[in-house]
């Protein structure tokens, strides 16, 4: 029998984080669970974040990269999400699962709470200047492990086959064309640069964390998750106090994530929640973001 995805048991994890870790658990819990799967890890001194991740994602030499990133962010102050060492001093670990070897890291735990309504210009002005001090830190980030990549031509031609709504290939067209050759700003980006990924401190400081879709890339992609939105002109303020922004790319790449997104959720969320999932709202919600760029380009 294949195994698609197995679910560890929250206790089995805290065992396995206090033996490869040589931490004193007190307990653990699963926060959430898809693609990878992440638990919050409580010991006396502090709670920390296990993920682990789908089997085949990467390679183990990818996610020691995306660890080293966190521990140069860290360092800089843009993350509180610290790499706890596995294994005596590795910075992924691994483990047996039905599906077969699937990859593991721990960090300290973000502190702070993820911004919560009402939504005000001041709360997406700081959201902003936060991602520009995250792409601003992000510049000087080296590492003899293999990155990864972010192509997002390649990521609109391979999706588009998902999607038969011709409004959608029109609107693709477009964004194709104005991509096509644009000299953008290309670095490390955080991949999924939304407020489900900052937390605000007690200080009022905004912590990014879950750098797992890091890669090098556009980094005007990373500006996309706020585009359209009321507060946009805010966010932009705020970016643009330390960083330029093309905004016209930024409306292009708009397009290339809500195509990704409907073909995510058409094929790979199917095959970890079943064809159900598909009328949980989120395509149709994505495709109608998508007519109305055609406006916007």
């Amino acid at each position: 029998m294949r195994w698609v995805r197995a679910l560890a048991a929250p206790d089995d994890i805290g065992e396995l984080v206090a033996a490869r870790c040589g931490l004193v658990v007190t307990g653990c819990a699963l926060v959430r669970s898809l693609t990878n799967d992440v638990y919050r890890v409580e010991t006396a001194g502090g709670a920390y974040a296990c993920k682990v991740y789908g089997t085949g994602r990467y390679s183990a030499g990818q996610v020691a990269w995306e660890q080293e990133l966190a521990a140069h962010l860290a360092a800089a102050g843009v993350t509180g999400a610290v790499p706890v060492p596995v294994d005596g001093g590795a910075l992924v670990g691994s483990l047996d699962a039905p599906e077969g070897v699937r990859l593991f890291t721990v960090t300290v735990w973000a502190g702070g709470d993820k911004p919560r309504p009402p939504w005000t210009d001041g709360l997406f002005r700081r959201y902003g200047a936060a991602l520009a001090r995250l792409h601003t830190a992000a510049d000087g980030f080296t590492s003899a492990r293999p990155g990864r990549a972010d192509d997002p031509l390649a990521t609109l031609e391979a999706c588009l086959p998902s999607v038969e709504d011709p409004v959608v290939h029109e609107v693709a067209a477009v964004a194709r064309e104005r991509l096509a050759g644009a000299e953008l700003d290309i670095g490390v980006r955080h991949g999924d640069a939304s407020l489900d990924n900052l937390h605000l401190t007690a200080g009022g400081g905004l912590l990014w964390h879950d750098f797992d879709l890091a890669a090098v890339g556009w980094r005007a992609a990373d500006l996309t998750g706020a585009y359209g939105g009321a507060h946009w002109p805010a966010f932009v303020e705020g970016y643009r106090t330390l960083r330029p922004i093309d905004t016209g790319a930024v409306a292009a790449l708009r397009v290339v994530e809500l195509v990704r997104n409907v073909a995510w959720h058409l094929t790979d969320k199917v095959a970890l929640r079943g064809t159900e999932s598909v009328g949980e709202g989120w395509v149709e919600r994505e495709l109608a973001s998508l007519h109305r760029m055609r406006d916007q380009l």
